[in-house]
């Protein structure tokens, strides 16, 4: 029987700049196993392929050293700059491990190197269970391992320091590593600090010592090379160069020990070896400056066995922790039990990822739809990270690119394991690693998010390509060794290699919940960012000004290049198709009727009318304020194909052919914009709107970079007999005492009297109040107020908000000064009865039907009618979209020239496209009458 039988082995690693060490260390024990222990040199400046091959081949001596026992996991020191989290290396212009930059290789690792532990140990583990590889910083590691060493026994605060082809620092307290603190440099690096006309580095490492020798005598030699002159042969210059090297380490030591105050000051690495050569150069150097510093300086004897030591003692409790977490999850979470998850931070329920019912597709039976589909045949759709995983296992190289919000690490983890059990061994390379710093990105965004307190930037006009090191990811390439290599992230069709793309995207809706529950980020920040440093409000601000301005424009470029969608909204699972079947279905929806994927919010002074009436709503929401019927840069389009459901963002459909949704004049006008918008806006029960207007055209356009303004209708779709609608100003406002009473109001919370300053008018079905750019208004309580305007919908200039608070209990941003920059104040008095508030007349009548115009503003650039009939009613689109709503009866039949029939339920929002040409509208209950609204631009 094996003595290792049922013993447990952490693997640990150390990797430096010129070798790699490696072995088993005894979990219970920390202990090195000897005869595990091995050593190998590495060619830093190799290729990827052949450093990886080093690593590898290291490793697997220590797994393949003893049979019989337990791997519970591994554990790397590796220098740094690396993305440790997820185990990518981001080392560059260092002359080392240039060609592995951007590699994951915890994902080498794990499908190279385990695969060995799996084969040769008779000790088998859950797959479910799988091994944590883990990676930390060498000199935090080395750190850690020397605090542990009995020399270090009486040292509570412990620098340790590293010198070698690099220069690292840990700063230790009782055995923890610290990473900031008085003395401490960011993360613990001494090697960046400034120092002299560079950073820390460029005088303490190797390369100076070379360097430095090479200066007085034309030869390059090594430090090790140097140091045997000085020592054999007591060569002047070889005794200079490590004499002035201890001097810099001194000097660079001297504010460090005078704020950290360490009891003990460890030296290893390669160039340790020579100590005798420059320690007393250091000491004499730190008792120049008045540090008394006895024995605290000494040297270690074993760099590498140290950091071994060092990374499983600093991560044996955190991979226990991990498989005792993960085993937990396994047996108490469901997959798709999202109510256990915190990535994302809402009531409202995820996108079905499968239909259950078995109704009809084609005609739906049930009441008001909120997950509203497109089908497009059978065999088109495919759900799960293994079914796309062999798709991808027939490729050589694919770039996975798509929107900001999906869990990379999580994705590239499915995919990669699907592939190992297919016998594909991948190579993914991290488009995180290529980003600019945060100093840089931060600079590109400024002119675009104006001030830290303000609701509102400008919309950017950079190109995805500028967040990027692209002279840096222009260097990387498929790996032909490897059977599949994969580019995955953001931008990932940056790299341009000659291979296919696929496409993950996010709805917007579930976008903005990951970030609500701090599990997504903006465009350009790092895994590591602090979330608390940004409210959900700012987020959104950069999201919508920036993120999805870049990322349409980046998905535009690329489109004819795309050959996978995916849709990663349920994150646990995927759906996806080819773009062939994507292009046909939106196609389709260019001819058909058709509705996107509505979303709700609640608000401050939401109402019950949503909750009550459209039953697949959460009924625990507290309330429903909004629903985003028809809001096009939020909404998503669904598809379906054999009851699997994939939904994209609704700018597919606009960039696959603007001109057949929305008819080439207007295509010619409003670009890929959508130009009209529906939404609710329900207050029953609930409270007033806040007094408010929106920016004229020049104003929207100069300051926030849109193509057009914020004009809005008010329909009333339901109301009751007290409700109101606040429009237009009183005959005698006078706008300096008006301000002057918003700004006491604001400052003080004293309540205004509204009713002396606007005008209140009585609110009944079926109105149309008419709210130009310019006009101060409001809804009051115990409306459903069902919102025609044009598609700009964030752009409210709050000025009085009755002393409310959002939900989250903080008052809302109350934009007076914005306000008055806009406000209109000749629409007062009787102008705004005559003009504001909408005069319906008979247009057309026939046979069984009446088209009811409801006159909009000279500045609506849309205008609005209402069909009325019993039994059907036939109308061309004219080259222009058509949006309609069922606002009186409870279903109708529309077909179009070229689709299917389609019902429609009241209070369904629908669009019909221009180059549906004609369509037929049919009451399914003839003997009632129905009335349903119809918006297209003038």
């Amino acid at each position: 029987m094996s003595e290792h039988l049922n013993k447990r082995y952490i693997l640990g690693a150390d990797v430096g700049g010129s070798h790699i060490s490696s072995a088993l260390v005894d979990l219970n024990e920390m202990c090195i196993l000897e005869s595990s222990l091995f050593k190998g040199p590495i060619d830093a400046q190799g290729d990827a392929l052949s450093i990886l091959k080093t690593w590898g081949d290291i490793l697997k001596k220590s797994l393949n050293s003893i049979v019989d026992y337990s791997l519970v996991g591994m554990s790397i020191a590796i220098p740094g700059p690396f993305d440790y989290a997820n185990g990518v290396s981001l080392i560059s212009d260092v002359n080392k491990y240039e060609e592995i930059f951007g590699i994951n290789i915890g994902e080498f690792l794990r499908h190279v190197v385990l695969p060995t532990y799996e084969k040769t140990s008779s000790m088998q583990y859950d797959e479910e269970i799988q091994v944590p590889i883990l990676f930390e910083n060498d000199a935090s590691c080395y750190g850690i391992g020397e605090s542990n060493q009995p020399s270090a026994a009486k040292y509570n605060k412990l620098l340790a320091i590293t010198l070698g082809t690099g220069f690292g620092s840990s700063f230790i307290a009782n055995n923890l590593v610290l990473k900031k603190g008085a003395g401490i440099p960011k993360n613990g690096a001494l090697y960046s600090v400034t120092f002299k006309d560079g950073i820390a580095e460029d005088y303490i490492s190797s390369k100076w010592l070379t360097k430095e020798y090479r200066h007085y005598t034309g030869n390059s030699l090594t430090p090790r090379q140097i140091a045997k002159k000085a020592i054999e042969e007591m060569d002047a210059i070889s005794l200079q160069v490590f004499e002035q090297f201890g001097k810099n380490l001194g000097e660079c030591l001297i504010p460090i020990i005078q704020q950290f105050n360490p009891d003990g000051i460890v030296i290893g690495g390669s160039i340790a070896r020579s100590a005798e050569l420059f320690v007393p150069s250091v000491r004499e150097t730190l008792k120049k400056s008045g540090i008394i510093e006895c024995d605290r300086i000494y040297t270690s004897t074993n760099t590498e066995k140290s950091a071994i030591i060092g990374a499983v003692a600093n991560l044996k409790s955190k991979i226990l922790k991990m498989q005792e977490n993960t085993v937990s999850e396994k047996n108490t979470n469901k997959k798709n039990d999202f109510t256990l998850n915190e990535w994302r931070l809402t009531s409202q329920k995820l996108l079905p990822l499968q239909l259950e019912d078995k109704e009809s597709l084609s005609v739906p039976s049930k009441d008001y739809d909120c997950y509203p589909f497109t089908s497009i045949g059978e065999n088109q759709i495919f759900s799960g990270y293994d079914s796309l995983a062999g798709w991808m296992a027939k490729q050589q190289c694919i770039m996975i690119d798509g929107f900001i919000g999906n869990d990379w690490s999580y994705i590239r983890k499915m995919l990669s394991d699907a592939l190992i059990k297919m016998g594909i061994k991948p190579i993914w390379y991290e488009m995180s690693s290529f980003q600019k710093d945060a100093t840089q990105i931060d600079s590109l965004l400024t002119p675009f998010l104006g001030t830290p307190d303000s609701v509102w930037g400008t919309k950017a006009t950079l190109t995805l390509s500028e967040f990027y090191k692209l002279d840096r990811l222009k260097k990387t390439a498929p790996v032909p060794e490897f059977d599949l290599s994969i580019i995955i992230g953001v931008g990932a069709a940056l790299a341009e290699w000659n291979c296919p793309i696929v496409y993950i995207d996010l709805p917007k809706n579930e976008l903005q919940y990951r970030m609500r529950a701090g599990s997504a980020l903006n465009l350009g920040e790092f895994i590591d960012t602090d979330i608390s440093k940004y409210d959900y409000a700012e987020r959104y601000k950069r999201s919508y000004f920036v993120d999805w301005v870049v990322l349409a424009k980046h998905r535009q470029s690329i489109k004819n290049g795309i050959n996978i969608v995916v849709d990663g909204q349920w994150k646990m699972d995927i759906t996806w198709s080819h773009i062939q079947s994507i292009n046909k279905g939106l196609s389709k929806m260019t001819q058909d009727a058709f509705r996107v994927r509505p979303w709700f919010e609640a608000g401050s002074w939401g109402g019950q009318w949503l909750k009550k009436n459209f039953k697949e709503l959460p009924q625990n929401e507290v309330n429903y304020a909004w629903s985003f019927e028809l809001i096009t840069p939020e909404n998503g389009i669904v598809f379906e194909s054999d009851r699997q459901l994939l939904e994209i963002s609704f700018d597919w459909l606009m960039e696959f052919d603007a001109d057949a949704v929305i008819g080439k004049r207007d295509a010619a006008r409003f670009g890929l914009e959508f130009p009209i918008r529906f939404d609710f806006l329900d207050t029953f029960d609930g409270g007033n709107l806040s007094i408010q207007c929106h920016p004229t055209q020049k104003y929207i356009q100069q300051k926030f970079g849109e193509k057009i303004t914020q004009d809005e209708t008010y329909y009333i779709l339901d109301c009751k007999p007290d409700a109101k609608v606040y429009l237009g100003f009183k005959d005698d406002i006078q706008p300096d005492k008006f301000r002057k009473v918003l700004e006491e109001s604001a400052q003080e919370n004293i309540p205004i009297k509204i009713e002396d300053y606007i005008q209140v008018h009585p609110a009944h079905k079926h109105d149309l109040f008419l709210i130009p750019n310019g006009t101060v208004h409001s809804s009051g309580k115990n409306n459903l107020v069902l919102e025609i305007s044009a598609t700009p919908y964030i752009f409210t200039f709050k000025m009085y908000d009755w002393l409310s608070l959002d939900l989250n209990g903080s008052p809302r941003p109350i934009n007076i000064e914005h306000a008055f920059q806009n406000l209109d104040f000749t629409r007062k008095g009787t102008k705004v009865i005559e003009e504001l508030i909408s005069k319906p007349f008979l247009k057309e009548e026939g046979a069984g039907y009446q088209i009811i115009s409801l006159p909009t503003h000279s500045q609506h650039f849309y205008t609005v009618c209402r069909l009325e009939f019993n039994q059907q009613i036939h109308q061309h689109t004219n080259d222009r979209a058509h949006v309609l709503m069922l606002v009186e009866g409870s279903s109708i039949i529309i077909q179009t020239k070229y689709g299917k029939q389609h019902r429609f339920h009241y209070g369904e929002t629908i669009v019909i496209p221009a180059n549906a040409i004609s369509y037929q509208i049919i009451n399914e209950q003839p003997s009632m009458q129905v009335k349903v609204i119809q918006a297209f631009v003038k």
